[in-house]
């Protein structure tokens, strides 16, 4: 009997090992999932990185979500990994748990903090990164945040942005004077909304006014767009009243007279493209593949 239960022991152990140098061996063929974690200004922030299959090195993007997070569109992540690139997605500082206070002007920073932590040489080589193609991806808020990072960044390719919101325009009052018994309806709502973030440390609407006011011409896109240069910018406005379809126009206007390779696309769904998933993804491959992983 223990010669059995030893030979049953050392058949188990030799199948293992050869389990285990077979999965070794293949895991550059097979997709993976890694948390991670980066600093930015001394802050720490999660970040999952969805890997792609083969042995690379692949196209990267950073998937940037929006005010404040509800929608994550890890949809896409999964289906752009599905394509062959590689995503990682992250919360800013003071959002969703991550260290630090929640800002416009910190999340901008913390954009540059995920592009380095990437391109990092040593990080690129165990993450299978093409430090060449990476490229960034938002939504609404992290549409702005796209456009930032690529006017901000030469370590880009290019920048998709759904739904964008221009925070120098869409967070900011009407007024000059920003006399708050001059707000606009409009504005009354995002400050009513900005109130209930409680997942972002530190915020309040009057904070997110008070910033879009102070920083008003630093974080209007339309100021910065020569800064994107020759490199491709893909804006993806929804006919819905979240983000008047007028100012993704006006920034995509602002792009093409400093002759930035701009593709704009309207799509009649509401802010968070809900009835064309599908179309988005496919949408958002096609430039990937035209204009972001050569």
């Amino acid at each position: 009997m223990n010669q059995r239960r030893g030979l049953v022991t050392a058949l188990l152990l030799t199948w293992f090992a050869v389990m285990g140098v077979c999965a070794e061996d293949a895991e550059p063929n097979l997709k993976y999932s890694k948390e991670l974690r980066f600093q930015s200004e001394g802050s720490w922030l999660p970040a999952l990185f969805y890997g792609a299959a083969g042995a690379g090195p692949h196209p990267t993007v950073i998937l940037l979500h929006g005010y404040p997070g509800n929608e994550k569109n890890l949809d896409i992540a999964q289906g752009l990994r599905s394509a062959g690139y590689n995503v990682m997605f992250f919360h800013y500082r003071g959002a969703w748990g991550a260290e630090g206070e929640f800002g416009f002007l910190n999340a901008e920073a913390d954009v540059q903090a995920a592009i380095t932590f990437l391109t990092d040489s040593e990080q690129a080589e165990a993450l299978r990164i093409d430090v060449e193609r990476v490229s960034l991806v938002g939504h609404s808020m992290g549409g702005h945040m796209a456009i930032a990072g690529i006017q901000q960044s030469q370590d880009l390719q290019c920048a998709v942005a759904y739904d964008t919101a221009n925070i120098g325009v869409t967070f900011a009052a009407d007024s000059a004077d920003g006399d708050t018994q001059e707000l606009t309806e409009k504005e009354r709502a995002w400050m009513a909304y900005g109130d209930s973030l409680f997942m972002l440390r530190g915020w309040s609407g009057a904070k997110s006014r008070q910033q879009a006011m102070d920083h008003r011409e630093r974080l209007d896109l339309r100021n910065h767009v020569a800064g994107i240069g020759d490199r491709g910018v893909l804006l993806v406005a929804a006919d819905s009243d979240v983000i008047p379809v007028a100012r993704i126009e006006n920034l995509a206007e602002a792009m093409k007279e400093a002759q930035v390779p701009v593709t704009y696309v309207l799509m009649k769904d509401d802010h968070s493209f809900n009835n064309h998933r599908d179309e988005l993804l496919a949408l958002t491959r096609e430039f990937l593949d035209a204009h972001c992983s050569q």
